[in-house]
């Protein structure tokens, strides 16, 4: 599940995401981040992958064709027509609606590691990628882990109790997925702006939540023009064990 409905009104300021299209659509050394999201994917014989679009829909559309048959993959859109309005769980909460095993959930926007993702499906239980080595900020999303559990999550949280930053790749299991959905569901109607992630502190209470560290592994989310310049410094070191690009 690939959420790349938002509008990314930070990068905008600076680059053209009206010729571009969202943000998984950004290209860094000749590939998209939807085309690495996909060929990873498909490393691991995936092979549906459900995207939920909002701006620039037609464009991804295009693009998603042209994967389909780069990659053998069937891409399924959901629409989240509200994207202007709306957050992260509204979109998962879209994107979840008919599904019914277990999921890897990605943030149309991140560059990453591949080991990170590897790492993350090695755990056979609900699963969070989590960064314990890089130096956060204000706007880093934190999580503070006690006993296994997530004490506090969220921008506010302060650096120092921090215990790192949820990176934007995750996994539900299938045993977990109805508790979820019924998490989204509360989030939206609290607040139709509320992010998705805070549902991963609710079901961490039951213990049975992992956290895969990536341990300095490489990776960021692209919001601003700072951030896309540090993905293009990366994006070798990233790509270093992705040999499945086409």
């Amino acid at each position: 599940m690939i959420l790349a409905a938002g509008l990314g009104r930070r990068l905008s300021r600076d680059i053209d995401l009206e010729k571009i299209g969202p943000k998984c659509l950004l290209t860094i050394n000749d590939y998209m981040l939807l085309e690495r999201m996909v060929a990873d994917l498909v490393s691991f014989n995936v092979d549906t992958i459900s995207i939920v679009a909002g701006y620039k829909a037609s464009t991804l559309r295009e693009v998603c064709t042209k994967l389909e048959e780069k990659y053998g993959v069937d891409l399924h859109l959901n629409y989240n027509n509200d994207y202007f309005s709306t957050n992260t769980a509204y979109s998962l909460h879209i994107g979840l609606e008919n599904v019914y095993d277990d999921v890897v959930i990605f943030n149309g926007d991140v560059l990453y590691d591949y080991t990170i993702l590897s790492n993350l499906l090695e755990l056979d239980r609900t699963a969070i990628s989590v960064d314990n080595k890089k130096a956060l900020t204000e706007e880093s999303f934190k999580l503070r882990v006690v006993n296994d559990q997530i004490e506090e999550i969220g921008k506010s949280l302060s650096i120092e109790s921090a215990t790192g930053e949820f990176i934007g790749i995750s996994k539900i299991t299938k045993r977990d997925l109805q508790e979820a959905k019924r998490l989204l569901k509360s989030l939206i109607s609290e607040n139709v702006n509320n992010y998705y992630d805070l549902i991963y502190q609710s079901l961490s209470k039951n213990r049975n939540l992992a956290y895969s560290f990536t341990n300095g592994l490489k990776w960021t989310e692209i919001d601003d023009i700072h951030d896309f310049t540090y993905a293009k410094s990366i994006a070798d070191i990233a790509d270093r064990t992705r040999g499945h690009l086409r």
